[in-house]
């Protein structure tokens, strides 16, 4: 796809609807860079060499205005920086809330500090991370991932119609306690737990201990995840990070869903309606699926109340990130 004259936003990684709904919104060429397996560290050195020379490749291709670069993993944005640089073009970083957390991505902290004061503008969805940038002198926007325009779902998903449908947005990562999950529907018999995710990541052990109301549904895409979600009574995810705005909350919050999440600083700054926050403890799961039984239309109605308020909030903010971007190549 060539895109000549307009921005550029880059991912490393297979697939990710955030960065799609980005480009379309900034009018911008969509670059999904990816090589080998995903979400396996240990090959990380194999694929980052051939993932740098394809996105230089492919900017070099489009010469684009200005670049927005995913910052995960961190390499991304450097390897964008350096081009940006030389092109004498302006780069934004999106950075999430997993980005300078933890074993994997707390060694970046000095580099990220580097590169987002270099950056025209970051992107930050959480108000812990947005002082921290600050606090470094870099110039920064809260921006979480753009509203969702859910597409139009042909049928409708027919399977346990008799049961309370919970879908549980997962990926299998280390951050999700998925085993709490689990053992909770044990003692919720009336509810079906949808679990999503690419089941190769979970362990064995994991998958045969769950009862016969939980289904894990694989990885799902297009209308088969949007015919999941529509049909749920509710939206449960669950992080350890307190950083995390996850998107299985935003994504609940737009189709107007009833949201279980866990009590943590960034959701619950940012959930402020319609929501049933959890501590990570079996009796807590069951406690908040019980909650959202008892009061599901009131909490449908307020999801949609904040649906409308955020998306309100991020098109003025996008509005300003525009002109950012704009100024900084004028």
């Amino acid at each position: 796809m060539t895109g000549m004259g307009r921005p550029a936003v880059v991912f490393w990684g297979p697939d990710s609807v955030g960065t799609e709904r980005y480009a379309q919104r900034f009018n911008a060429t969509c670059y999904l860079i990816h090589y080998l397996s995903w979400k396996r560290p240990w090959i990380a050195p194999l694929k980052y060499p051939p993932m740098w020379i394809k996105t230089w490749w492919l900017l070099l291709k489009q010469r684009p205005l200005s670049v927005l670069v995913i910052n995960t993993p961190v390499f991304a944005p450097i390897c964008v920086y350096i081009y940006c640089l030389i092109a004498r073009i302006p780069f934004a970083m999106k950075v999430h809330g997993h980005t300078l957390e933890g074993r994997k991505w707390g060694w970046s902290r000095p580099l990220q500090r580097f590169l987002a004061k270099r950056a025209s503008v970051n992107l930050i969805d959480t108000t812990e991370y947005k002082q921290i940038f600050e606090s470094w002198g870099a110039r920064v926007l809260f921006l979480e991932d753009p509203p969702i325009e859910v597409p139009h779902v042909d049928s409708e998903f027919t399977e346990y119609q008799g049961k309370f449908r919970v879908t549980v947005v997962s990926t299998f990562a280390g951050d999700e306690p998925l085993d709490l999950i689990v053992e909770a529907a044990h003692h919720l018999p009336n509810v079906c737990f949808f679990i999503l995710g690419d089941t190769r990541l979970a362990k064995k052990e994991f998958l045969d201990s769950a009862p016969q109301n939980v289904v894990f549904t694989g990885y799902l895409v297009g209308n088969d995840y949007w015919n999941l979600l529509n049909s749920s009574k509710a939206i449960l995810t669950l992080t350890t990070n307190p950083y995390s705005l996850v998107s299985g909350g935003t994504e609940g919050l737009h189709i107007h869903k009833p949201l279980i999440l866990s009590r943590q600083p960034a959701l619950i700054d940012y959930f402020t309606k319609g929501t049933i926050f959890i501590d990570h403890t079996v009796d807590s799961v069951v406690d908040g699926v019980q909650q959202v039984m008892e009061r599901q239309s009131i909490l449908s109605r307020e999801s949609a109340e904040l649906s409308a308020e955020k998306s309100a909030e991020w098109d003025a903010v996008f509005q300003e990130f525009v002109k950012i971007m704009g100024s900084a190549h004028a």
